[in-house]
């Protein structure tokens, strides 16, 4: 079953932006093969951690869908929430069977490096505008980027556990490669989080690395940006130049026929919203017919008509959902972030890249939602459930591996340690 789950978080990775639903490939291997837990028991074991991570997910499962109930959504948008509920069997298959490293760091290196030449492919030569792959190009940018940043977290294992400038070059090649992935879209939201992903990456890395890595992964950054900022076909340079004036213009005028004045305006419209129904929302349906009337009466700009949703993960949950709604979504955020965050002090050198990608991802997530709503798509919701799951199981397994290496008195002091750490 380790075989099965190795070539499964390959899968999960490597092809998730180059074919339709790609990522529901490897996910869905892994939930089907949990079935085997079924008749193979007493092969794992939960500790506290794992039964947190596991009751974070199933109760926004539980929360999402009893709104959907409270609210007479139609079916469909039960389909969501229950992507984290199926990412808790993927969990215990991790934890009883966890996949081989190797697997995992190839499949987000080819990952991001398909993903650079898809959308360069779209681009620059078949459609010459902003690219999207199988998806719209904001979701693809977005994952295009945390595939790339999860590339540069791999250098940890790279450089310190496997010492081969091959594996090296190759995350780079993916980091370097996602980025452009990110960019050729013309997904503007994605790169909010890059300075803090630098910053962390520096804080976890410059002193085991050295400056000169250090600064050339920065220079990969800035020279990426370059020179897409230099081909004219991208549309990069132009698109950040109308988000600064299309900003300035909707504050003066509050011009919302624009997609930066659009967005401001829906802002405005979820605020007014989510005051009028504060405790549970309005739900989605009851949301839009909302703003259907509010533009009728005319409070609301008819150029945000179609929109079911207000570009803002947060508000847009405090408006359909409600504070409790709100409450259960940054806890989502909130408790696995903690938890990645405690192994990156805790954890040795096997375990520690798989918590700063743990990290990196829910920063970036919390970063997206500045901008859009990440978790009202499927592939936002399939990208962090499962990228959780899979960076969970690697690092406990990873963990695990360092404390059996240990001498018994040793090993008895440092978990006596983590556990006053983690209170």
């Amino acid at each position: 079953m380790n075989k099965f789950t190795s070539v499964a978080v390959f899968l999960y990775s490597a092809i998730s932006l180059i074919v339709p639903s790609g990522f529901s490939v490897g996910s869905g291997l892994l939930v089907l093969g949990s079935i085997v837990l079924l008749r193979e028991r007493g092969v794992l074991f939960l500790d506290r951690e794992d039964r947190h991570l596991m009751a974070v997910f199933f109760i926004y499962f539980l929360v999402s869908t009893g709104m959907n109930v409270l609210h007479g959504e139609i079916i469909r948008e039960y389909d969501l929430p229950l992507r984290f509920l199926l990412a808790i069997p993927a969990l215990l298959l991790l934890r009883a069977y966890p996949p081989s490293p190797a697997f995992f760091w190839a499949g987000l290196g080819i990952g991001g490096i398909l993903a650079g030449l898809y959308t360069g492919w779209q681009n620059l030569f078949v459609l010459h505008t902003r690219a999207g792959g199988h998806t719209n190009p904001i979701q693809y940018g977005n994952i295009s980027f945390i595939i790339g940043m999860l590339c540069l977290a791999g250098l940890g294992w790279a450089m310190l556990q496997q010492r081969a400038r091959y594996w090296i070059w190759f995350l780079l090649c993916g980091f370097v490669m996602g980025m452009l992935g990110s960019l050729f879209t013309g997904s503007r939201g994605s790169w909010i989080g890059l300075p803090f992903c630098l910053y962390i990456l520096y804080r976890c890395y410059g002193a085991e690395f050295g400056r000169r890595y250090v600064w050339g992964g920065i220079a990969g950054v800035v020279l990426a940006i370059v020179v897409v900022f230099a081909i004219p076909r991208t549309e990069v340079r132009m698109r950040a130049e109308l988000a600064v004036s299309e900003s300035i213009e909707y504050l003066q005028t509050r011009n919302a026929n624009s997609s930066i004045g659009a967005r401001m305006e829906l802002w405005r419209v979820g605020v007014r919203a989510a005051a009028e129904h504060p405790l549970l929302g309005w739900g989605k349906a009851g949301f839009v017919a909302w703003e259907n009337r509010e533009m009728a009466d005319g409070r609301v700009d008819p150029h945000i008509s179609g929109f079911d949703h207000v570009h803002q993960e947060w508000l847009d949950a405090l408006a359909k959902r409600g504070v409790l709604g709100l409450i259960v979504l940054l806890v989502l955020y909130a408790l696995p972030l903690r938890l990645f965050s405690t192994f990156v002090r805790t954890a040795g050198k096997r375990a520690r890249p798989y918590a700063i990608a743990g990290v990196l991802l829910f920063v970036n997530y919390i970063c997206f939602g500045f901008s859009q709503v990440f978790l009202s798509h499927n592939s936002g919701v399939m990208t962090l459930a499962f990228t959780t799951v899979i960076l969970w199981g690697l690092l406990r397994a990873e963990a695990s591996k360092e404390n059996a290496q240990l001498p018994l008195h040793v090993s008895a002091v440092k978990n006596h340690c983590v556990a006053r750490l983690r209170k």
